[in-house]
């Protein structure tokens, strides 16, 4: 029964991208959503890793389909935060995709790491981590698993420039803070992250000033809901990187 209700779902989805040419307009489908979020729950061992969710095997299907689109492009790489963004509309003089899976995780980065480093980027623009906190992964655990996609990156992408970009705050007063997803460590990880970045000779981009309040939350005209980025604040991204993003840079 489940695997006829993910091949169902998965054809249906195939043919949905096929008639409106975006995958995401497929998810945003309050049916589809619904259908999805049934599965997830229904299907899902304990035993399970958490990036394992149909969202996650539709999104990697949806690479599949679209891996030759680009010759050697610049890939943005992460979670939601980075899936919200129109990339390509916001650096239109660049071949540029977008990597990201909502509810991803550092083990899902891992998981399909070799798909990247199959593009054969130009460039790697790298945002992960908050997710890691909800499912109660520690800073140490977190940063463990970030060493190891930094490793294999400067093993199998030698001549590839990574930018690791700092992991953004949220706000507790709109979003619910699970797990160990707190203010607290994701400023934790980010003082980690600094060190792997210049433990593996890439460049580390700050982020956060620009998005953070007094209070160290996510500043509310930069989110729809205190986790989430809005156009304004891709926009404020945008600004921060423009300066790297498609131009030959050194590795640090």
């Amino acid at each position: 029964m489940r695997k006829m209700v993910l091949s169902i779902l998965l054809l249906g989805g195939i043919f949905f991208v096929s008639q409106q040419g975006s995958l995401e307009k497929v998810l945003a489908n309050e049916q589809v959503s619904s259908a999805v979020e049934w599965v997830n729950t229904l299907g899902r061992k304990p035993e399970d890793p958490a990036y394992l969710t149909l969202n996650y095997r539709l999104r990697r299907l949806y690479f599949t389909m679209t891996a030759n689109s680009k010759q050697n492009p610049v890939v943005f790489f992460g979670d939601s935060i980075t899936f919200g963004a129109d990339w390509q509309r916001l650096f239109p003089d660049t071949p540029v995709v977008n990597r990201g899976i909502s509810g991803d995780t550092t083990l899902g980065l891992l998981n399909r790491q070799a798909e990247i480093i199959e593009l054969k980027p130009r460039q790697i623009f790298l945002m992960i981590g908050t997710n890691d906190l909800c499912f109660n992964r520690t800073p140490d655990k977190v940063l463990a698993n970030y060493d190891l996609i930094l490793q294999r990156f400067r093993r199998e992408l030698p001549d590839t420039p990574v930018f690791v970009q700092s992991i953004l705050p949220f706000n507790d007063q709109l979003f619910p803070a699970n797990g160990l997803r707190k203010n607290n460590n994701i400023r934790e990880l980010n003082k980690g992250i600094v060190l792997l970045a210049q433990k593996h000779g890439y460049k580390y981009l700050d982020l956060t000033g620009s998005f953070t309040g007094p209070d160290g939350r996510l500043l509310p005209q930069y989110t729809y809901d205190g986790l989430h980025l809005n156009d304004a604040a891709y926009l404020v991204w945008q600004k921060q990187i423009d300066s790297f993003v498609g131009k030959d840079t050194a590795r640090r």
